[in-house]
């Protein structure tokens, strides 16, 4: 209903409420929005078949984790996101309007209540005679208990009237509104809204903000949200459990960037991956004895958490969406699905969390230069909310064993970083190739090295095939694939230079 209706997402809590006043199955949420009004003349509102009950100013709502009292179920939190400003179209709800009260609060009729929640609808009616009469905590469960009487599905107890008096009256102290000086006689309509200057950030908080930290130094921030992109095929999971390893154990990430703080755990959320696959890689990379202690992980094999699932492991932890089309609820390309999904991260990181997020490039990226636009597919949304973005590809696609991989970090907000190569052994770690910036050079030397050796193998049989020349420079130590071995050699035939056999 809340989609269909275009409500955004805020701050949700499904109520204790299991069953309607008939015995159905019945589910309650209730949705906090900012921005107070006056709920005189409205009280329920109707939409697309739905039915709720409005509460602003001078209503009280169970919070989470009450218990209900009827069904014995917990009030629980649904979306822990950021209360947002109410949309303004919810007044022009059609309502079915409040009746007449009397200065108790009571109907004039003092007819029946009907209410499917009696709880509720008791804590409503206690902020609403508290805010009018000033009642003492007698007085109210006086009112109360004369309330209680009038309920179709029947009185409460009296104990249990006088704990849900006693309750309000122990978590709001004091409720009234302090008196109002008026000329005139004039009363405001309206319950006067906070200072707007609030909204904003102070000059405190400007000059005390820490500057950027970093858990591993010069590739991943604290508090980040960073990206990992790559083709199919790329490493990316590779690179993740290399950031994994450093996290855990403390040492280098490619034998070269710093582990500055170690979190206090490792969430991996591996979806794509199966348990035998991923346990043989965690093996590999000597991760398997962290298992438990300081790495959480999950595979395709165990019933997929959701992220809004993350709760008690968040505060302090490093955690890893492997990748994050497996938790994308919508379509990527659609910038309200990912704005819906940005802010299911963002309330990650206010947990307490640092997110990297593996993500798959557009498709042909892995032949064009590594930029932002190439490295993040969808919509633009994602590359806009990301802190970093890492962009990955083999240099040598052909040789995908031997080839190093590039990084570039194609989103620079917080720190600067260059290009660099990094190559993976049999244990699956890898290891920098040389030093950040260097790679034209290296590369350079690399190529000419390998073109001089290709040159003398060719001297002594220049009708030798492609296949056998990139077997040849493999044994004299260069590892090139077949197109770079074709260009090459077509060059060196192509010189002038004369090329025999004897």
């Amino acid at each position: 209903m809340a989609d269909r209706n275009n409500l955004p997402p805020t701050y949700t809590v499904r109520s204790g409420r299991r069953v309607d006043a008939d015995g159905n199955a019945e589910y309650g949420v209730q949705m906090y929005y900012r921005k107070p009004f006056s709920t005189q003349g409205r009280k329920t509102w109707m939409l697309d078949g739905c039915s709720g009950d409005f509460k602003s100013i001078g209503g009280l709502v169970v919070a989470p984790p009450s218990i209900h009292p009827d069904s014995g179920a917990a009030y629980e939190v649904l979306l822990d996101l950021p209360i947002v400003e109410r949309p303004e179209f919810i007044l022009s709800l059609p309502v079915v309007p409040t009746k007449a009260k009397s200065a108790d609060g009571a109907s004039p009729d003092d007819g029946l209540i009907d209410t499917t929640n009696r709880n509720d609808d008791m804590c409503s009616y206690i902020g609403t005679a508290r805010n009018k009469l000033a009642l003492t905590e007698m007085e109210c469960l006086a009112l109360c208990l004369r309330r209680n009487d009038r309920y179709t599905k029947g009185p409460m107890s009296e104990e249990e009237v006088q704990e849900i008096v006693g309750k309000q009256y122990r978590l709001y102290p004091d409720v009234t509104p302090p008196p109002v000086v008026t000329l005139g006689g004039s009363t405001p309509e309206e319950q006067e809204v906070p200072d707007w200057r609030e909204r904003y950030l102070t000059f405190e908080r400007v000059r005390d903000a820490k500057p950027v930290e970093f858990l591993i130094e010069g590739f991943l921030a604290l508090d980040s949200i960073t990206a990992l992109a790559a083709p199919v095929g790329q490493r990316k999971s590779l690179i993740a459990m290399n950031v994994a390893h450093a996290l855990c154990t403390g040492e280098p990430l490619f034998d070269y960037f710093k582990v500055k703080q170690r979190p206090s755990r490792v969430v991996y959320l591996c979806p794509e991956m199966g348990l035998s696959s991923f346990s043989t890689r965690l093996k590999q990379i000597g991760l398997d004895a962290h298992v438990g202690q300081n790495l959480f992980c999950q595979t395709m094999d165990e019933d997929s958490l959701k992220l809004t699932d993350l709760d008690e492991e968040l505060p302090g932890a490093v955690v890893i969406v492997d990748t994050l089309t497996r938790f994308v609820e919508g379509d990527q390309n659609s910038s309200e699905d990912m704005s819906r999904f940005a802010k299911v991260v963002f309330a990650l990181k206010r947990r307490g969390a640092t997110v990297l997020l593996l993500h798959h490039s557009l498709k042909g990226a892995a032949n064009a230069p590594l930029t932002l636009d190439s490295a993040m597919r969808g919509s633009t949304e994602l590359a806009a909310f990301i802190t970093c973005c890492w962009a990955t590809k083999l240099q040598v696609p052909d040789e995908p064993y031997q080839s190093p991989s590039l990084l570039v970090n194609v989103k620079q907000r917080d720190f600067e970083s260059k290009p660099f190569e990094a190559t993976c052994d049999k244990t699956c770690r890898m290891r920098i190739v040389g030093e950040p910036g260097q790679i034209i050079e290296l590369k350079t030397k690399e190529d000419t090295d390998a073109k001089a050796a290709l040159a003398v193998i060719l001297k002594e049989d220049p009708k030798m095939g492609v296949r056998k020349l990139v077997a040849a420079l493999k044994d004299a130590g260069h590892g090139k694939g077949q197109k770079w071995v074709t260009r090459a050699r077509a060059a060196i035939l192509g010189t002038g230079v004369t090329v025999s056999s004897s």
